[in-house]
């Protein structure tokens, strides 16, 4: 695969640069990259996002034109991403999509779920292939990355990532299954991520490679000391902050209850959510803060490209999540010495080791309420987890070793 006297020729396919956790990890991944050996291509769904700035020089940007939109389907713009993108130019698409259309309405969970992948995957023929063939092919984005990747991009090798738990929410393996085989290697970013996709998937654990998401410590370090912090610098009470997407995988609206009993009994503090998210949620998540008489003390930050001046002045981070992949805030929260609560989404034990770097709690208002009680009520508990993380040593740029060995 590699010659000495030629870079090897690298498409990765993305979505957006947007400020998440996929996004934060790619760019780790990057600054690691030896350009020197690679000549890197990203192919994003839409140029925008904050991130897009923090991408190196050597990386040519290039945009799916017309059907970018379909990588941000969702079931509220399906109608109008499906008019713009397909029915404009043939009235008789209409036809095709009524389908699944029917077949959503009548179900759910899981098989809705179902169909509008295969949905996807059937308007994702009518795209065009990428004209140019390339020596590698990631698709870092995960699962309409992948999908796009395998069908539509021609490589020697193609690489996929997996960022989640598959069987939370649980996948269609009679869709995925085939595409996995389809990819050279299936990178996993932990352990329990790793263990969950091979027992579930047995036919594909020759191809499973874990590799961790990359870590730059001291970058997160650098980016912390400057940069803007909370906008109430009045505030005296303990802060704890949330980072990550505003939707009901991220739990926040398990914070709910949690809030109101704090309140009732006294704490002084104020929950910060970094990110941005659905806005239906949203709305529905500020009216229960209203209800519950807390709308005072969640707030809303909305997005920054450097949260890391935030995670420094925060005095607990908290993920409380239903479920996860491995989130990278964790990571950065870990590197930072905060004192850490989340709930016990998959690679949560092993991130927090079982509870020596951090609390575990039952993914329920109560668990969380339980959590955070106990870090609120312990000066010493913070004081200890924050001493055990500054002993240890952060940072793992040597996991790009695997992806070079992948490639061979």
């Amino acid at each position: 695969m590699e010659n000495p006297e030629k870079k090897i020729k690298m498409l990765v396919v993305g979505i957006t640069m947007n400020c998440a956790g996929t996004e934060k990890s790619f760019l780790s991944f990057l600054s690691c990259l030896d350009f020197e050996r690679f000549d890197v291509t990203l192919l994003l769904a839409k140029r925008e996002g904050l991130l897009l700035d923090q991408l190196p020089p050597e990386v040519r940007v290039e945009v799916m034109e017309k059907y970018g939109d379909m990588f941000l389907l969702s079931g509220k713009n399906a109608a109008r991403t499906l008019i713009d993108c397909f029915v404009k130019e043939n009235l008789l698409t209409l036809f095709e999509i009524l389908p699944y259309f029917l077949g959503s309405v009548f179900t759910k969970g899981e098989r809705r779920a179902s169909i509008a992948t295969k949905m996807w995957l059937h308007f994702m023929e009518k795209m065009p292939a990428v004209r140019e063939s390339y020596d590698v092919a990631v698709a870092y984005w995960g699962d309409r990355t992948m999908f796009y990747m395998c069908d539509k991009v021609k490589a020697d090798k193609k690489i996929a990532w997996l960022h989640f738990d598959y069987k939370n929410p649980p996948r269609d393996n009679d869709i995925y299954l085939p595409y996995f085989k389809k990819c050279d290697r299936v990178v996993t970013v932990s352990a329990a991520i790793d263990e969950s996709l091979r027992s579930e998937l047995p036919e594909i654990s020759d191809r499973c490679v874990m590799m961790e998401n990359i870590t730059n410590p001291k970058q997160i370090w650098d980016l912390a000391l400057r940069g803007e912090s909370y906008p109430d610098a009045h505030f005296h009470g303990k802060r704890i902050l949330t980072i990550g997407r505003i939707s009901e995988q991220k739990g926040l609206d398990l914070v709910v209850p949690v809030l109101k009993r704090l309140r009732e009994e006294n704490y002084d503090i104020r929950w910060y959510v970094l990110g941005d998210g659905e806005e239906s949620y949203r709305q529905q998540l500020s009216e229960k803060l209203l209800d519950a008489g807390v709308a005072d003390m969640m707030l809303f930050l909305g997005t920054t490209p450097n949260p890391y001046s935030y995670l420094r002045d925060c005095d607990i981070y908290a993920q409380p999540s239903r479920h996860e992949g491995k989130p990278i805030s964790v990571e950065e929260a870990k590197i930072m010495y905060k004192p850490i609560l989340a709930t016990r989404y998959l690679s949560a034990p092993e991130q927090l080791e079982n509870g020596e770097l951090g609390v575990l709690c039952d993914v329920s208002s109560d668990g969380i309420y339980e959590g955070i009680k106990k870090l609120l009520d312990s000066p010493a508990l913070c004081d200890r987890l924050t001493e055990t993380l500054s002993r240890r040593k952060f940072g793992n740029s040597g996991e790009i070793e695997k992806f070079y060995d992948m490639i061979k």
